[in-house]
């Protein structure tokens, strides 16, 4: 035969095969008979794919590449072949790790949950439910993300302490935007919990201490949101147990907040260091604009006013010092963040109203920190939707959260 045409008749072979792969035809062939030799039976077609375009070993390539769309393709091309049970293992991974640099979190989602149906006894399957519970919390899908993460510690027991601190921390995140403060509590309490025992019994040293700075902060925003839910109301019996009950969270909230910046994580020391600054301005703007008894007459509400101010100004002086020594440390070590700037504006802003004096006498001073009036309670019937959070509420947040 001559080599044009057998090159032709390669080629022909290797465009049936990828097309094959691409209608998911793998079993035997139904043709008659006497045409079954012209397609090729998936042992061929595996072949091929492994030996040549298509490959593994290819999309591995592609992968490690950053080609991450090439490698959708590839892998998806070789797992239509109906490869090997190791080799379909090691694809559906790669094909889930492609997904995810195309950022398609839905189709990394489905790669994994095939994952875990087939590969049930897997070594990896702590990463696989981690990582779907990462994609799953990219799509904001909470309650998965949750239930995968749980998945994940289960099967954790030989897992060392960072990365259970990790699955904790990440569940604990889950539950806390679901509204689920008592079970995210637990839940970062326990990773906090892991990471001493392990620093005290010198099991592992922890390469990085981002999970322990996002366990401990969650746990001072769980403080924060119920220090700002409690109400202030008339009469006066009821507002001092209203306040009581308030500096009670507020003093739990910048315990925590103090907590994580030992965690020495400059991102979460920079977000704690914000929130500590901002819970002394809503304690500042709670007292301030606290409801007052309707016998007070004009005169006497006036007095009543400009004593309180007196009597708050260490507040904001507390509020200052805060955001000062937070933008010190971050010049001091060149760090940079969107709580860094957050910080700077607050600064800002609170230093040039203390430098125009206060032009209201005998009435409150403008709310220090007016973003934080939104109401941030359940709704009537229970529910707390992270969707309907206002805009203070979601500076609580994480940025999205990474793949492991």
């Amino acid at each position: 035969m001559p080599r044009s045409v057998r090159a032709l008749a390669g080629l022909v072979l290797l465009l049936t095969t990828a097309c094959a792969g691409r209608n998911g035809a793998g079993a035997p062939s139904t043709a008659p008979s006497g045409e079954r030799g012209t397609s090729p039976g998936p042992e061929a077609t595996a072949a091929t794919a492994e030996s040549g375009g298509g490959g593994l070993a290819e999309a591995e390539e592609a992968l490690a590449a950053g080609e991450s769309a090439r490698a959708v393709a590839l892998f998806a091309r070789f797992l239509a072949t109906e490869p090997a049970e190791e080799s379909a293992r090691q694809a559906y991974l790669g094909l889930a790790r492609a997904h995810e640099g195309l950022r398609d979190c839905a189709a990394a989602v489905r790669a994994y949950d095939t994952y875990l149906e087939r590969f049930t006894a897997a070594d990896d399957v702590v990463d696989v439910f981690a990582r779907r519970g990462a994609c799953h919390a990219e799509l904001e899908q909470w309650e998965r993300s949750a239930e995968s993460y749980a998945a994940a510690m289960e099967r954790a027991d030989a897992s060392l302490p960072s990365v259970k601190v990790e699955l904790l921390a990440r569940q604990g995140f889950a539950r806390f935007q679901l509204g689920d403060f008592e079970a995210a509590e637990r839940l970062l309490k326990q990773a906090d919990e892991i990471f001493l025992a392990a620093q005290e019994a010198g099991s592992e040293r922890f390469t990085t201490y981002y999970f322990i700075g996002m366990a401990r902060f969650y746990l001072g925003a769980i403080h924060h949101r119920r220090f700002r839910e409690v109400p202030i109301r008339l009469p006066e019996k009821t507002m001092a147990a209203d306040f009581a009950r308030k500096f009670e969270f507020l003093t739990q909230a910048q315990e925590a907040y103090n907590y994580t910046i030992k965690a020495k994580h400059m991102y979460w020391v920079s977000a704690a260091g914000y929130q500590l600054g901002s819970l002394f301005e809503e304690f500042y703007d709670a007292l301030m604009h606290a409801p007052v008894p309707e016998w007070l007459d004009d005169k006497q509400r006036q007095v009543y006013y400009e004593e309180l101010k007196d009597q708050l100004r260490p507040v904001v002086n507390k509020a200052i010092w805060v955001f000062e020594k937070n933008l010190e440390t971050a010049r001091r070590l060149g760090y940079e963040s969107d709580f860094i700037d957050r910080t700077e504006r607050k600064l800002s802003d609170l230093q040039a109203i203390l430098l125009a004096g206060d032009k209201g006498w005998g009435s409150p001073h403008p709310h220090l920190a007016p973003e934080a009036r939104g109401e941030i309670a359940a709704s009537s019937d229970g529910s707390n939707g992270a969707n309907e959070a206002p805009v203070v509420d979601r500076k609580l947040f994480v940025p999205q959260p990474t793949f492991l």
